[in-house]
């Protein structure tokens, strides 16, 4: 306990917030929310989507009617697949507005129409942002805490470490929130932990034309100063706590850079716009490597047994695949596809969708955890669908 305490005082001055009691730390408590469970047939489903880009206008700047149009086929799609797949989860994958085109008076209620059909359905949700989250008009943590001040019995979203206010939606708050899944409400052990991190970047624009890019801004990869030893304090309290850290999904907008290799394998999904260099670690077209901190600590999270379920991105609107193999140390990476009207259309992106996990219990407690996944469309259908764990794509492994 003594050990515990001593990590938990090192967490708050490395900038991580420490909960209003010891005591309400350990039992995972905060006013308000509800123990996140899989349902009595031992079934936790996530849908993930991304890419919405809500409040989008032409290039010459005018308000068609298109832009109006658009948000509203984009709650349509979302209203469909959530009705069709019935989640316990969603999770909105970033880009969620096209932020250089939106005003600061006006900014918010694009959230708005994002969250409505879910709200709308009584579903919990969290949000990780995008590069056209981050504008002159509006940006992560105004998001952020839009979001937990209007849609606070709803929303898991918080702000754990990270700098702001361009990259500090970085967080799993498995002491302070209920993101963790348990199989049962009684449990003290999660079967599950959702994770979500910030890649940052920015787009320069206003609701009047473009304005300049903060230095502090001007980065895609997860911060390395910050969110790297967040990630291995929160592994070591659940190691001290648990004797294990759960099987873990995580959810970023911006794909590793890992992405590249995998993206030429045959892996079932779309391949219209391989993430080459639109990745994590690019800058002006060039690789720094800073992202690698990140990456390194979610290969520990990983454990080498199968740990991370899947690392999740959009930011690619062409890409909806999975694939695994040991140039990614066997840690699935996942793309969402694109569920909104707004942003550029590829061949196959036509037809908007959102990515499902459906996670059961008994594929948990296997000696290496599996999860289902696969891709739900607007028309009705869905596609893709694979098994992620050992036996995946098990010949590049």
């Amino acid at each position: 306990m003594l050990i515990l305490g001593t990590l938990l005082l090192a967490s708050s001055a490395a900038a991580m917030p420490v909960a209003r009691s010891f005591s309400n730390t350990l039992s995972g408590i905060l006013s308000g929310k509800n123990k996140l469970t899989f349902d009595s047939e031992g079934t936790f489903k996530v849908v993930s989507f991304s890419d919405m880009h809500m409040g989008e206008r032409p290039g010459d700047g005018s308000w068609a009617a298109w832009g109006p149009a658009n948000d509203a086929a984009t709650q349509g799609v979302h209203g469909t697949v959530l009705d069709n797949e019935k989640p316990n989860y969603v999770v909105f994958n970033g880009d969620m507005m096209t932020g250089e085109n939106v005003f600061k008076a006006n900014a918010t209620n694009y959230l708005d129409l994002v969250y409505a059909p879910t709200v709308a359905r009584n579903i919990p949700f969290s949000s990780t942002h995008g590069n056209h989250d981050n504008a002159n008009n509006i940006n992560h943590q105004e998001e952020i805490e839009y979001e937990q001040s209007k849609y606070a019995a709803l929303s898991y979203t918080r702000s754990d470490v990270g700098p702001k206010p361009y990259g500090s939606g970085n967080y799993c708050r498995w002491l302070l929130t209920r993101v963790p899944v348990y199989a049962k409400s009684s449990d003290w052990v999660p079967a599950t932990i959702m994770w979500f991190f910030d890649s940052r970047s920015f787009v320069s624009g206003t609701g009047n034309g473009p304005g300049p890019v903060p230095d502090a801004a001007n980065y895609y990869w997860v911060d390395p100063d910050t969110v790297p030893n967040y990630i291995k304090l929160q592994r070591l309290l659940m190691t001290l706590l648990w004797w294990k850290v759960p099987p873990a999904l995580v959810f970023v907008h911006i794909p590793v850079q890992k992405a590249q290799i995998l993206a030429p394998l045959p892996s079932p999904g779309d391949h219209d716009d391989e993430p080459d260099p639109s990745t994590q670690g690019f800058l002006n077209n060039t690789y720094t490597g800073l992202d690698l901190p990140f990456w390194d600590e979610i290969v520990a999270l990983n454990g080498g047994k199968g740990n991370v379920l899947a690392i999740t991105s959009g930011h690619d609107h062409g890409e909806s695949w999975c694939a695994r193999s040991t140039d990614s140390t066997g840690i699935p990476i996942c793309f969402n596809g694109h569920s909104g009207y707004g942003g550029y259309v590829t061949t196959h992106s036509t037809v908007r969708n959102g990515r499902v996990f459906n996670l059961k219990l008994a594929d948990l407690a296997k000696s290496t955890p599996t999860v289902e996944t696969w891709n739900s469309y607007e028309d009705n259908t869905t596609a893709d669908a694979v098994e992620l764990g050992p036996e995946y794509m098990a010949q590049y492994n």
